[in-house]
């Protein structure tokens, strides 16, 4: 007789544990293991021992979220927003604001000096964590059961829409104009062709752009007007095709040397105008500039950093991969009468060396790329052996990666600072220098 072998019944992991949480990760969940796996539990302090749900499960780690805290860290500390439980505008009101930002500032300091141990660590560029925010995209859905239009952020892990009626990391006159939203929007005759408002808190006022499908009604179109008029605001619509100005001025905002910046309402601006001034602040007093520096400008965008550089150096030359952005950083030279900057449109992932202004000698560059980071770009520009190279990050990851190619290439990295630019949020920036060895 044959005996066949049945493999035993794998157990499947019960859908709650619990857990002691050991460390807080700079997202700001807490971190635990259990059964020699690591897990990130969001709503978890160090020191708590916590129920969890369990969310996804791979080989090495899981993800879980609090449910029940059965002993709590002395420091947590009730959410200052109504919203915060529903909300996935924000992730860490729970936390004290020095303990969100230690954890921030250790994580991504821990990786960095694995690189190079000798890297100082500079104090954290920060500023008030409430009502910072001077950009927001608000969703907005129309429940045909209930004939109610939402508009807000969506909750956590989900697509439903929190109605917001303030929020507190906004800056004030955005979280003001939210309920005068609601009452206007309660009109509006086609709400199920409603996508999304984006609002920005420019220098020169409020700017409102209404993203639609179909053709805008007339009575909607007055509806809208009317609004702006009396709130102010610089009124934008968006149907399929076109983007137009309905009311109002182009926006704006100022830096710290008086450079105005002009933008579209779809541009990307930096939404913490306090800490953005700081950053740069920070980058020209770690750069050293003098009337004899040439720098290079990656990623420059409408001239951020660009404008503030040119006040200092002999030369500056920004580089975008947006033709329209390159439009607009140069016309924002123009206007702010800085005639020692160039501006050129270059796919950097592509190879520069025979790119006219790649010709030219650098001596100091500056670099902010998006949160994939500027990996395919560090070869070409460590080729141009320039001094020092200061590298603004949005994301740790790619920049413990890209900090690894520049030490190849016989880069030092000599200082490193957090910058706070979304507190209460998971978001970790950063700004560090590099020196030629």
């Amino acid at each position: 007789m044959v005996l066949q072998y049945t493999p035993p019944k794998s157990v499947p992991r019960p859908t709650t544990l619990v857990a002691d949480i050991l460390d807080l990760d700079y997202q700001g969940r807490g971190v635990a293991k259990i059964q020699g796996k690591t897990w990130f539990i969001e709503n978890a302090l160090p020191q708590e021992k916590v129920e969890v749900r369990v969310v996804t499960e791979k080989r090495h780690y899981g993800h879980a979220i609090s449910t029940h805290i059965l002993s709590a860290h002395p420091a947590r500390q009730v959410a200052k927003c109504a919203y915060y439980a529903q909300c996935g505008g924000c992730q860490s009101q729970h936390i004290p604001i020095d303990m969100q930002r230690h954890a921030k500032q250790q994580a991504l300091f821990q990786r960095l000096q694995q690189l190079q141990p000798q890297a100082t660590l500079m104090p954290m560029i920060v500023a008030e964590p409430w009502h910072y925010r001077r950009r927001v995209r608000l969703s907005m859905r129309f429940d045909a059961k209930t004939k109610q239009l939402a508009i807000g952020l969506r909750q956590k892990n989900s697509q439903q829409i929190v109605n917001l009626q303030h929020c507190d990391v906004l800056s004030r006159p955005l979280s003001q104009l939210l309920p005068k939203l609601h009452r206007r929007f309660a009109n509006w005759s086609q709400p199920k062709n409603l996508g999304h408002i984006e609002l920005v808190y420019a220098d020169n006022g409020i700017a409102m752009l209404v993203r639609h499908t179909g053709n805008l009604a007339q009575t909607d179109r007055t509806l809208l007007h009317d609004f702006a008029q009396q709130e102010n605001v610089m009124l934008f619509v968006q149907d399929d095709q076109h983007l137009t100005q309905l009311y109002g001025d182009a926006p704006y905002y100022r830096l710290g040397d008086g450079s105005k910046l002009h933008f579209d309402i779809r541009d990307f601006i930096q939404v913490n105008a306090t800490v953005n001034q700081k950053m740069i602040d920070t980058a020209l007093d770690w750069l050293e500039l003098t009337p004899n520096d040439s720098v290079l400008d990656l990623f420059c965008g409408m001239g951020n950093f660009t404008l503030s550089l040119s006040r200092q150096a002999n030369l500056v030359v920004g580089i975008e991969g947006v033709r329209e952005m390159v439009e607009k950083a140069t016309r924002n030279a123009e206007q702010n009468q800085c005639d020692n900057v160039q501006f050129y449109q270059a796919n950097l992932d592509q190879p520069f060396a025979k790119q006219p202004w790649a010709n030219q000698y650098f001596n100091k560059i500056l670099l902010d790329p998006p949160r994939t980071g500027a990996a395919f770009a560090l070869n070409a520009l460590c080729e141009l052996g320039a001094e020092k190279i200061l590298y603004v990050s949005c994301n740790p990851a790619t920049l413990v990666r890209d900090t690894a190619i520049l030490l190849q290439h016989h880069y030092r990295l000599k200082k490193v600072a957090m910058i706070d630019m979304f507190p209460n949020t998971g978001h970790l920036e950063s700004i560090s220098l590099f020196e030629k060895e």
